[in-house]
């Protein structure tokens, strides 16, 4: 029965071959995400980079293309594929992906009418989580009007799709496919370190632009952090006991220190003062200031690896 059913898969692919534009991608586009369930194709893949690299105006022809495939097919491995040949674009360098904004097809009832139990359940929902995670990071990284600490807890609930993402027994396609969402646990990891040990050390100078509202906002990424931290850590264990490579080495996550709770807990009783400064109601006095000034300082002379872990 599964080499009949791989026997229909490639004929489906040859009928869409001979079907196919006269693009050079789009054969491309159809041999990396073929009904082949075993791996993704990489030289086409990476055709498919290269041609958008050398021919930017073929990138939305290539996302039609590629969504055109989605909607059309009704089978988890083509759609999975569809999803990571989209996911590697974020990996690519190439620029034009943060111009896609919420992605252009919709997989979120991809096989719902279909039982759990039924051969192909667990993948339709592996497919669903996936496409739940890229569409949340599309939009993120699209929408630019936002502050630092608001992208910080887009970030973490981010990280909280790419958990919802796990592995379902050794199947290659699916082991493959958390390669490259464990890849994206420590990137967007690494943003988040980045970002809030930014916020930390901007403090200092930008003291008087800081408002209760964010003070709190920083003092809930802290406390995302806490508990984020440690369901991540069981998230490479359970990865690496199916396999995933990649989640064989776990990273430092988020971790923050206990100076730099000193100094988030002064920023939330200073926050209050600065809002009425602002509103030129109460002045900060020039000791809380020169206190928290003292904490910070001593925190940046600290390694950024002291700071927040990754």
């Amino acid at each position: 029965m599964k080499l009949w059913r791989r026997a229909a898969g490639a004929i489906k692919d040859k009928l869409s071959l001979i079907t196919a534009a006269d693009e050079k991608f789009t054969a491309a586009i159809i041999k990396a995400t073929s009904h082949n369930d075993l791996s993704m194709n990489i030289e086409n893949v990476q055709f498919i980079y290269r041609y958008i690299q050398s021919n930017p105006s073929s990138f939305k022809p290539i996302i039609r293309a590629v969504s055109l495939r989605v909607e059309r097919t009704r089978n988890w491995t083509v759609a999975l594929k569809c999803l990571m040949l989209l996911h590697g674009l974020f990996f690519s360098g190439i620029m034009a992906v943060d111009s896609i904004g919420r992605l252009p097809f919709d997989l979120s009832n991809f096989g719902k009418r279909k039982s759990w139990f039924s051969r192909t359940g667990r993948f339709n929902i592996f497919v669903r989580a996936y496409f739940s995670f890229l569409d949340e990071r599309s939009i993120l990284f699209y929408n630019k009007n936002m502050i630092r600490l608001e992208i910080i807890v887009k970030m973490q609930r981010i990280v909280d799709s790419l958990m919802r993402i796990k592995p379902i027994g050794e199947t290659p396609l699916v082991i493959e496919a958390m390669e490259y969402v464990i890849s994206e646990v420590v990137v967007i990891n690494g943003h988040i370190c980045r970002g809030f040990t930014s916020f930390l050390s901007n403090v200092q100078s930008n003291m008087l632009e800081i408002s209760s509202a964010e003070a709190e906002l920083a003092m809930k990424i802290v406390a995302k952090s806490s508990s984020q931290r440690e369901q991540l850590f069981k998230y490479f264990e359970f990865c690496r006991d199916f396999g995933v490579t990649k989640a064989q080495e776990i990273s430092n996550f988020v971790r923050i220190t206990e100076s730099q709770m000193i100094v988030l807990d002064k920023l939330l009783h200073i926050a209050p003062e600065l809002d009425r400064k602002a509103a030129k109601v109460t002045p900060v006095t020039a000791a809380d200031m020169a206190e928290v000034d003292l904490v910070i300082s001593e925190e940046c002379s600290n390694s950024p690896s002291d700071l927040i872990s990754f």
